[in-house]
């Protein structure tokens, strides 16, 4: 499915969305150019530093470094690569970063143990579901087939409290199978495959690049796709902020904000996708066989309050929190 001349349309991808954004300008923002003059005059800050953790989630922001995207609104963007969910909010809480990437149940869980003295703010979406993103898989020859089968079983997740856990929980619950007795196993995405054969795992719930990884190389099992039915569409991961920051340097937020518009806008067209795979394999390692056949999230256009509130109410269905979260207070609204 790959091809030496892919490299070439890839190039020409690149060029295309480059003209295409420099000769539309502000009218894919939906704004003027008379509001868009001089953006290094506004903002406050313009070096930052943002955290990331190499994914198909965060590609749009490789786009949007290579595409000059941020500098066009006046800012220097450092991209910082992290660990995981945990040092993201470390990283954000130490000062370590002006931005994060992390995932929604992260941020709420943050955000209540904060209980007002932390304040974190949702500065921009990143990733909603699509179907294929994200499955529960086993091995090829395994003889768990339904979500029933995995009642009791060990399954493998990048984390506990996320949207990985919530997710299987879900999918489980939507087949009347019970969850209580899952053994979860906490562990990084490429630790699951090898275990996975050696039978230390029952099941992984793999996000992309590695769904397509395993099955390339293992012919894995999809047991279920748990991003469908209730769940399809859930706001997944965002870009985040403490309030201290978006409070003093407000106009280094929107400019934020308007250039990851920019490249979510862009990721949406057939040549800014085909970008958006030649950035994952520049700056997410992954390999150029792997990389056309990757399934993408949605890169949602808008941080949507109500798509978003799916998220705690999700999070309480499953005593993640105990009380009610209106999620709308933390969401900082774009100017653009």
């Amino acid at each position: 499915m790959f091809d030496p001349g892919l490299w070439r349309r890839i190039l020409v991808a690149f060029a295309t969305v480059t003209m295409l954004l420099g000769t539309a300008g502000c009218g894919l923002l939906g704004g003027s150019d008379e509001a868009q003059s001089d953006p290094k005059a506004k903002v406050e800050k313009a070096k930052i530093k943002v955290g990331i953790i190499p994914s198909t989630d965060v590609a749009p922001l490789f786009l949007a470094v290579g595409q000059g995207f941020f500098k066009e609104e006046g800012l220097d963007v450092e991209l910082v690569t992290l660990g995981g969910g945990g040092e993201a909010m470390t990283s954000l809480l130490g000062g370590d970063v002006d931005i994060t990437f992390a995932s929604y149940p992260l941020l709420v869980q943050a955000q209540q143990k904060g209980k007002g003295k932390v304040n974190v703010k949702i500065v921009a979406d990143a990733s909603a579901a699509q179907p294929e993103v994200a499955a529960v898989v086993v091995k090829s020859d395994s003889p768990l087939r339904s979500p029933k089968d995995l009642e009791g079983k060990k399954i493998g997740v990048s984390s506990t409290g996320s949207m990985a856990d919530l997710a299987v929980m879900s999918g489980m619950k939507a087949a009347k199978a019970d969850t209580t007795g899952i053994q979860w196993k906490v562990m990084k995405f490429p630790d699951m495959l090898p275990k996975l054969q050696t039978g230390e795992l029952d099941a992984a719930f793999l996000v992309e690049p590695f769904i397509t990884v395993a099955q390339a190389q293992l012919g894995v099992w999809t047991v279920f796709q748990p991003l469908i039915g209730r769940l399809e569409g859930i706001g997944l991961n965002g870009y985040a902020a403490l309030d201290k920051t978006t409070s003093a340097y407000p106009e280094t937020t929107a400019a934020f904000q308007r250039a990851v518009l920019k490249a979510h806008r862009a990721a949406a067209t057939p040549a800014g996708e085909e970008a958006i795979r030649q950035a994952l394999m520049d700056k997410a390692k992954v390999k150029p066989e792997i990389a056309p056949v990757l399934h993408l999230p949605t890169y949602p256009l808008s941080t949507d309050p109500t798509r978003l509130q799916r998220v705690p109410d999700l999070m309480r269905e499953f005593g993640l929190i105990k009380e009610p979260f209106d999620v709308r207070p933390m969401i900082v609204k774009s100017k653009s």
